[in-house]
């Protein structure tokens, strides 16, 4: 390959935005040129097909961001391509589970209506006017999406219960009286749109304190088993370091005072540099087990669940059994807002 062609490979990776740029080659030239580096020890990766990867990037990012990189290559390629529902969901930063990215989800151009492919579905979405503001198609994480409100009208429609409680948590989450604007939005369109009633009833089960994908599905698994729903994000005193807490993802008080504490433990926690800090697996999981160990100084019993047991709803259900969260309808259950743990009379002396 001459050297003008190995800087034009280059540059063409360089120009997009962030490391695993996924982008199409733009002459026929450079598509030749791509593809004799493609192979398993070659250094370009094809992740979907006319678009093309540096390996040794590609192979950096996590499942996500190789969606989201692949949706920015797709967009390149089709400048007039408006992604909807979860894909768009993913764009605006929810946590879409990885079997919910695909295939992507695109707003059919004009009035054609392409065939649905393993790895697109077309859908039919009239964004019009809302509040008498026309709604107009946003850009966010590099590609163009539907509005926000729109986004999650969609999504909950199209999503079970379970997933859909992922996106209704990012949309409310921080954002006071957002709940109640978007029902408004929903309800507007209920005599258009099918499966309005079923996004209205995940809508309100939302709550933005939620931090994860697993504690969202987790929580939407509690309700539809009728569980006692916990109180989420509960600070936790550090018994030995006055001043200093912790913070657990669920906690239950249940009426005869005894306190169960959950928590949702994902890979991110000890490979996402967000919430790791820098420090190795090994640190992370060293940390866990040190904070869990001052946790359990306190008369609590701690409930860990993993976000495949919460999307498989049994393995959840049986520790939520053995660990004796009580049903809503149990006299073990306390109705109207939980009291926070007296974590003082909780100490283990």
């Amino acid at each position: 390959m001459s050297a003008r062609v190995e800087q034009e490979v280059r540059a063409l990776f360089k120009d997009e935005d962030g490391e695993g740029a996924c982008v199409p080659a733009p002459s026929h030239r450079l598509r030749v040129a791509l593809r004799r580096r493609l192979g398993e020890d070659g250094e370009i990766v094809s992740p979907e097909r006319g678009l093309y990867a540096l390996r040794d990037e590609w192979e950096r990012l996590g499942p996500t961001q190789r969606t989201l990189s692949i949706m920015r290559g797709m967009q390149l390629m089709h400048p007039d391509w408006v992604f909807c529902g979860p894909s768009a969901a993913l764009a605006f930063g929810a946590n879409v589970s990885y079997a919910q990215q695909r295939p992507l989800h695109v707003v059919a151009p004009g009035t054609s209506w392409p065939a649905r492919t393993e790895r697109v579905h077309y859908h039919r979405v009239d964004l019009g006017s809302y509040g008498g503001v026309e709604e107009e198609p946003v850009r966010r994480s590099g590609v163009l999406v539907t509005p926000l409100a729109r986004t999650a009208l969609d999504s909950l429609r199209w999503m079970s219960f379970r997933e859909g409680m992922v996106v209704a948590d990012m949309v409310v989450r921080g954002r006071p009286g957002r709940r109640e604007a978007l029902e408004g939005y929903f309800l507007a369109r209920e005599g258009s749109c099918r499966g309005v009633t079923g996004a209205l009833r995940t809508l309100a089960c939302a709550d933005g304190r939620a931090e994860s994908g697993g504690e969202s599905i987790g929580r939407a698994v509690m309700i539809e088993q009728g569980y006692m729903l916990p109180e989420l994000q509960v600070r936790v005193p550090d018994p030995l370091r006055p001043g200093r807490a912790f913070r657990v993802d669920f906690a239950w008080v249940r009426a005869d005072g005894r306190v169960i504490v959950g928590e949702c433990d994902g890979a991110g926690k000890f490979v996402d540099p967000a919430m790791t800090a820098d420090r190795s697996p090994e640190e992370v999981l060293l940390a866990q087990r040190s904070r869990e160990g001052l946790i359990t100084s306190y008369d609590v019993s701690v409930l860990r669940f993993t976000y495949e047991e919460a999307a498989g709803a049994d393995e959840l259900v049986r520790k939520l059994e053995l660990y004796g969260v009580p049903k809503a309808d149990s006299p073990l259950a306390l109705s109207g807002r939980m009291p926070l743990p007296d974590w003082g009379s909780l100490l283990r002396r």
